[in-house]
């Protein structure tokens, strides 16, 4: 029988928990890395488009921490301190990310998918109040679900929301019970998610720089103009949007059906680009024109938009106030 010196057993405690330390150390630096980042295995298989917002990575940028500074001015500051004092949550500090996406066409089919530290109690006992709430199960999850009276009515009904919790942690948010629970089986391995699929399976699958991706397959919109033109003859659509050097840097891809459409699409950007660079030379327009660069790789055509990110925020601020 072996028997261990009392030195020896605090030697081999004090390697146990300096261990421990480090592990906790690093996964605590692995969650502080992609708490806000994009998770592909939470997004149904086969969407129509996908939009994700970085929240953590935005913070970081200049145009992050100037717009932190405009919504901590006095206006702002109690409008969020009557938000944490109902929900417990200050969206400025305990959001991480939010993914968007449609499972299908219909305004229905859209889903909201929100990473963030919140008193899920809480919330679910606001939510209770609600005189026409509602639930039901999903496999061992719940959905609830709630009339909003402040939407207006369609077809002479207000609309329901649905919302379940995951985990605690993550907010699933749609328009129908079936999305809610179809959302939850994808989270849940049950079913096939965004990492498997033919089209959207790049997106977000070696990470990115941004604080903005986004794709979208075929879309049918309306209108004729030279926009809506180059649209219709997309396959696909990436999108990417980050900062660089303090510049904000927005890419958007579009893939075409062959080499020669992309050329059509390409010298119909390039015109559309040349327009705005023919308006009035300090307007808005013109200042993103000069931003905007067009390039063509075989099937792919992208339009570059580099400009300061004090002077994007500038723009964009002028526009809300108005």
């Amino acid at each position: 029988m072996i028997r261990l010196r009392t030195k020896d057993m605090k030697f081999m405690k004090s390697c146990l928990l300096r261990k421990a330390a480090a592990m906790a150390g690093v996964l605590g630096a692995a969650w502080a890395a992609h708490a806000g980042s994009f998770q592909r295995t939470d997004v149904v298989a086969d969407p129509v488009w996908v939009l994700h917002v970085d929240c953590d990575a935005l913070k970081q940028t200049v145009m992050g921490k100037a717009l932190l500074t405009e919504l901590g001015k006095p206006e702002a500051q109690a409008k969020f301190d009557e938000i944490k004092s109902v929900f417990n949550v200050d969206p400025r500090k305990d959001l991480h990310g939010v993914t968007l996406y449609g499972a299908a066409k219909g305004e229905k089919d859209v889903v909201v998918v929100a990473y963030a530290d919140f008193d899920a109690a809480r919330l679910v006992s606001i939510v209770e109040m609600n005189k026409d709430y509602l639930s039901s199960k999903a496999g061992t999850h719940t959905i609830h679900s709630w009339i909003d009276e402040k939407k207006a009515e369609k077809d002479g009904v207000k609309p329901r929301s649905y919302a379940a919790i995951y985990k605690g942690k993550v907010l699933v948010i749609g328009q129908t019970e079936s999305r809610i629970a179809e959302a939850l089986d994808v989270m849940d391995k049950r079913k096939p998610n965004l990492a498997t699929s033919t089209q959207f399976g790049a997106l977000g699958a070696n990470g990115n720089g941004g604080f903005i991706i986004g794709a979208a397959r075929k879309l049918d919109l309306p209108g004729n103009d030279p926009g809506a033109a180059v649209l219709k003859q997309s396959k696909m659509f990436w999108l990417t949007g980050g900062e660089s050097q303090g510049r904000a840097e927005v890419k958007l891809t579009l893939e075409a059906a062959d080499a020669e459409t992309a050329k059509q699409m390409g010298d119909i950007c390039r015109g559309l680009v040349a327009v705005l660079s023919l308006q009035a030379e300090q307007s808005e327009a013109a200042k993103f024109a000069k931003g905007i660069s067009i390039s063509q790789e075989d099937k792919a055509v992208t339009a570059k938009l580099s400009m300061p990110s004090e002077e994007v925020f500038a723009m964009i601020k002028a526009k809300i106030g108005k």
